[in-house]
């Protein structure tokens, strides 16, 4: 596992774009500011230059900033088919049809942790989650993970014991339902690149038996351990 140093506004402005597309698209400046946890002064300089490359706009009627057209264009580009994201999601797929669990797949997106995929499994009652749908780091099985392993959330209630447990198991449960959360239970494991770098988790959750917590683990590390990033 290795951390790379990158360009801290860069990973700011991702996450007010991330923050303004999980709340459908549009936002007041405050939201963004107490969402992302960037003081109004700072954020505006950010807004201004969303503004100006066309990554954002400023509604003249309501003055909420909504997502640009520049985001339309650049995603336009975007390879789905053999992307990392797809590669993974595959391989949760086969997981979620041979253990009949609901699986999903979390990504950081700036200072935000984002379920972009999730597998429905095929039980008659079962918990169903809307895309991009964002998870709590401190109150997840994902943020957990990213707690321990990523390092780029430096406010949470973990203390070093906890993440290193996780770090020694090699993967988090959330036992409990949890306010915010569907779901009684989840469990997540790190998936890292051939460089070692954490690029996601992946998840299985929905209402699982405690004593099937520790075998999925187990299986859930092993199906990951299969993918070649």
């Amino acid at each position: 596992m290795t951390t790379l140093q990158g360009v801290n506004s860069v990973d700011i402005a991702v996450s007010i774009l991330n923050f303004i597309a999980q709340n459908g698209g549009i936002a007041r400046a405050a939201d963004i500011s107490k969402g992302c946890e960037i003081s109004k002064s700072r954020l505006h300089k950010y807004l201004v230059s969303l503004c100006r490359t066309q990554m954002l706009y400023q509604d003249v009627q309501t003055s909420r900033y909504g997502l640009g057209p520049n985001l339309s264009f650049l995603a336009s580009f975007v390879a789905t088919e053999g992307s990392i994201v797809e590669v993974i999601n595959q391989s949760l797929i086969h997981f979620r049809d041979t253990q009949n669990v609901s699986t999903g797949l979390a990504i950081r997106i700036g200072k935000t942790l984002s379920l972009v995929k999730y597998n429905r499994s095929f039980k008659n009652v079962e918990i169903d989650f809307l895309p991009n749908t964002p998870l709590p780091i401190d109150k997840s099985a994902a943020g957990l993970i990213y707690c321990a392993f990523d390092k780029q959330f430096t406010t949470h209630p973990f203390s070093d014991d906890e993440l290193n447990h996780i770090i020694q198991q090699g993967y988090a449960i959330r036992y409990l339902p949890t306010e915010g959360i569907p779901g009684a239970q989840s469990i997540a494991c790190p998936i890292f690149n051939q460089q070692g770098e954490l690029v996601a988790a992946a998840i299985t959750m929905g209402f699982i038996e405690n004593e099937e917590m520790e075998r999925l683990a187990s299986a859930l590390i092993k199906q990951v351990k299969t993918l070649i990033l």
